[in-house]
Formats: C-alpha cells, structure tokens, sequence
C-alpha cells in the first residue's frame, strides 16, 4: 500500500506538551496515523514515545494539545474509558492477574452474563475467547493459570484482549523485547491481519530491522520532540539513527580493546524460571567484559 494514496486518517495527536517535576518530557509533539497503516514511533530512551501514548491513553493527563479520533476530539481520563472506545495498548511491562486464568484475563470487568441473571455466563466467555484465538491463530488454553504461561504466550493474551475491544486503534510498546524469532513473526503475521481489517497500528520499537520491515510510516522523536515523519520505504537505517541522535554516527560498533581476565565477578548456576521460560541455566562473567 502506498502512503500517498491512503489519506484516511483515523488518529490525530496536534501539539501535545506533558511536564513533570524538573522535566519537559513533550514539547509540542503532533503525529497522524493512518487507518489501515502501522506507524512506527522511534527514539532513544528518554524521548518521549510512551509518554506520548500514555497520555493518549489516559495514563498521563496531558498538559495541552489536541486528540481527535476519526475527527472527534478525545480526551480519556483512564485506560478503561480508551478501551471502551476502540484504543488498545499492548505494554511493554505485562500487568496481569497471574493467579486467575486466561479467559479471566481477557474479560476482567465485563464478563458475559447469563441471560436474565446476574451470573457469569462461563460458557459464553470459553466460546469468545475460543473464537478470538481461533482468528489470530493463537494456540492457548483459555483455562491455564497464567501464572503457568511463558512470557510470549502471555503477551499473546494480552493482544487478543486488546483486539476483544474491537479496537480501531492498537499501541505495541516494545513488543519483541522477550520474543524468539518464531515468535515474531507470528507477531507480525497478527499485526498485518489487524492492519487489512483497517485498525492503525502505531509501534514503538528500538529495533531498526524490524521497524523497516513492519511499518509503513516512522515518526522519529528526540528530546521530547517531533523531529520528522517518513514513508518507511523512503528512509534508510543510517538516516533514522542521525535523526535520533541528532549527529552522524559512523561507527555503530567501535572496536573494543578487550584484554581477557580469569576473575570472575559475577556467577549464575542452574537458574530457572517459568515466567521467562528459562531452565537450568548457567554462566560465569569475568572481569573486564
């Protein structure tokens, strides 16, 4: 698809500015997303990317700027009041209730009720979550604790719950941070699954190869600021980290002078985890490394 040719613009954030104590962490920063397109958010830590989406999402309260969703002005006060009206954030940093299940986790705060009665109609929310799985090709059990579930399948919940919302638009925050590489892709196969269906997808990520590979448009942020907006296909890989960091950067990785050393500083044995999905795991770090 070509950008030019799509002009229908599903979300409109017009010069947001958000100061905490001591720090300006948005200065007048304006982005546009395309129905139907995955925009990428880019910047080093500290630019201003999830701030940005926290305060469309009701997280932050914005200091001043303008929200318009499909032409309404928007201005949601918590995260519930975004999801009811169809804008979903994925997070980096899962917030789940690990000891209920996975269709609790989907349905939490509106569960489906037996017709007539004030009960929770089990059943229904079992087909749902089925059928919602069952679409972006998800292979979870709905009754497994969470708790029990790696990382990447619990990530996996968390964007069929942002897609029961029949969300118009999807916010992905570091998405990939604990995915394998199989994983990914998988990820990425839901995504333009969610981008032909006309959601707008923004996606906030360090990892230029994927950007590229993913997105259609890339807004770059600095310092709290906009500092442009580029069809993906129009910029390169070198030209996104001089906008990011103000300046050429001709050695991405500069030799290190390592001299090796038999002290070891720091030794790990045998760990496990089943959050992370980890298993016996062992290494020692030496000095100087």
């Amino acid at each position: 698809m070509s950008i030019k040719e799509n002009n229908n613009v599903l979300l409109r954030l017009e010069n947001i500015s958000k100061s905490f104590p001591g720090v300006k962490a948005l200065d007048d920063v304006s982005i546009t997303v395309k129905a139907g397109t995955v925009h990428a958010l880019m910047g080093e830590n500290g630019a201003g990317k999830s701030t940005l989406m926290k305060c469309l999402f009701g997280i932050y309260s914005k200091d001043s700027g303008h929200i318009y969703l499909n032409g309404k002005e928007i201005d949601f006060k918590n995260s519930k009041e975004a999801l009811d009206n169809g804008v979903a954030m994925v997070h980096q940093e899962l917030n789940q209730a690990l000891k209920r299940n996975v269709m609790d986790n989907i349905w939490l705060g509106r569960y489906p009720k037996i017709k007539g009665l004030p009960f929770v109609s089990e059943r229904k929310m079992l087909n749902d979550t089925k059928e919602i799985f069952k679409s972006l090709n998800i292979d979870v059990n709905p009754k497994q604790k969470m708790s029990t579930m790696p990382v990447a399948q619990r990530q996996m919940v968390e964007i069929a719950k942002a897609v029961s919302y029949n969300s118009k638009v999807i916010v992905f925050d570091e998405p990939t941070s604990s995915l394998t590489e199989k994983e990914v892709e998988h990820l990425f196969r839901i995504i333009n699954m969610l981008r032909d269906k006309g959601c707008g997808i923004i996606y906030i990520s360090h990892k230029m190869e994927e950007i590229l590979k993913i997105s259609d448009e890339v807004t770059i942020m600095r310092d709290g600021r906009h500092i442009e907006t580029r069809n993906s296909n129009e910029i390169t890989m070198n030209e996104i980290i001089k906008l990011m960091v103000g300046r050429e950067l001709t050695n991405r990785f500069p030799i290190k002078d390592y001299s090796p050393s038999n002290q070891v500083v720091l030794e790990v044995k045998n760990l496990s985890s089943t959050y992370v999905n980890l298993k016996d795991c062992s290494f020692n770090l030496h000095k100087g490394e």
